[in-house]
């Protein structure tokens, strides 16, 4: 199977693990993900992980397999949160990142040639975490969990959780809901080892 077959299969289970949570709306979600996004398409970043057209649906994929494994552990009462917060974390990527070009050196050599990247162009800069859950909840109706764990999921890696108040916040969300913590880890598991 081919790259393109991958990424079209991958589609198909991303979107029916959605539509299978029965949540009120979830069809207008898929819809403006496939007509007015560039979900299916996005890079999950520009250099990290999932640097590649596709990337945020491999990733996202990635993200719900280990965090749907981790529901042994943390007994998440609601499966369709587990779909949801894996699968959804980061819609705030949608329309961010555009093709660009950079001169990079060839190794072993005194030349440059011109490579094409992804560079960032957020027109909608109000956070990741929460990028997400509002872009989500123009769509869908999220739980107090899904909502936190989607806000919280950058763990460490969110600047306000670097603050006093931001990491007591976060802390204190991670202690009240498990689903919050297995998707932080999830995500960095899937970025780290998997993309």
């Amino acid at each position: 199977m081919g790259r393109q077959e991958q990424l079209d299969a991958l589609k198909e289970e991303f979107k029916e693990l959605l539509l299978g949570t029965g949540r009120e709306n979830m069809q207008g979600l898929l819809d403006w993900l496939e007509t007015e996004t560039d979900f299916y398409t996005a890079p999950a970043s520009t250099s990290n992980h999932g640097d590649f057209e596709g990337g945020l649906l491999v990733h996202s994929m990635n993200v719900f397999k280990i965090l749907n494994n981790f529901n042994k552990m943390i007994k998440c009462e609601h499966g369709d949160s587990l779909i949801i917060a894996g699968l959804l974390h980061d819609v705030c990527k949608v329309n961010m990142y555009q093709k660009g070009v950079r001169n990079v050196k060839t190794p072993g050599k005194r030349e440059w040639m011109e490579k094409e990247i992804y560079v960032i162009e957020d027109t909608l800069p109000i956070g990741h975490g929460e990028k997400s859950v509002y872009l989500l909840m123009r769509h869908i109706r999220l739980t107090d969990e899904e909502a936190i764990a989607i806000r919280w999921h950058m763990g460490g890696y969110d600047d306000a959780a670097r603050s006093y108040i931001g990491g007591r916040t976060q802390s204190s969300a991670y202690g009240t809901y498990k689903l919050a913590p297995a998707l932080a880890i999830a995500d960095m598991y899937a970025t780290y080892f998997m993309d």
